[in-house]
């Protein structure tokens, strides 16, 4: 039997073409949080992770308005490229979390999101992975 958790996406064994996290999409304090995964199959430097696009109902997201959140820190997308010394793991959800006010708990939307990476121990590999997937907005409380 397949569990569901709070959100109800049944959990399951996630591929590396992945980019969505189980979380999917929530509001923390007031912030709405999309749940990402590393789409690779090793842990990956945070600067070979690049954030090509997030759209929400058809309406893309300005990367000014995106931060990324990972074991207790927030970066800009920008940022990123400098963070040569740490490390996403592949077991690990990260988050972007999204200056959108539009979006109410409960409410059910459209999420597009491509990552690239580009593996440092494969020259000149860039690899883009997109995902969309219809997603309802829940509250979580701050850890």
């Amino acid at each position: 039997m397949t569990e569901k958790p709070e959100n109800g996406r049944p959990i399951a064994i996630l591929p590396a073409e992945t980019v969505i996290g189980q979380s999917g999409l929530v509001r923390v304090d007031g912030e709405i949080r999309l749940g990402v995964r590393l789409p690779w199959y090793r842990s990956l430097p945070l600067s070979t992770v690049f954030v090509e696009a997030l759209s929400i109902d058809g309406d893309p997201v300005d990367p000014e308005a995106i931060t990324f959140l990972y074991g207790g820190d927030r970066w800009t997308l920008a940022e990123l490229a400098d963070q040569t010394n740490r490390f996403w793991f592949v077991l690990d959800e990260a988050f972007l979390a999204i200056s959108h006010p539009q979006l109410d708990v409960g409410e059910s939307h459209v999420v597009a999101l491509t990552i690239s990476i580009f593996p440092p121990y494969i020259p000149g590999m860039k690899r883009a992975n997109p995902q969309s997937e219809a997603l309802v907005v829940h509250e979580r409380m701050a850890a």
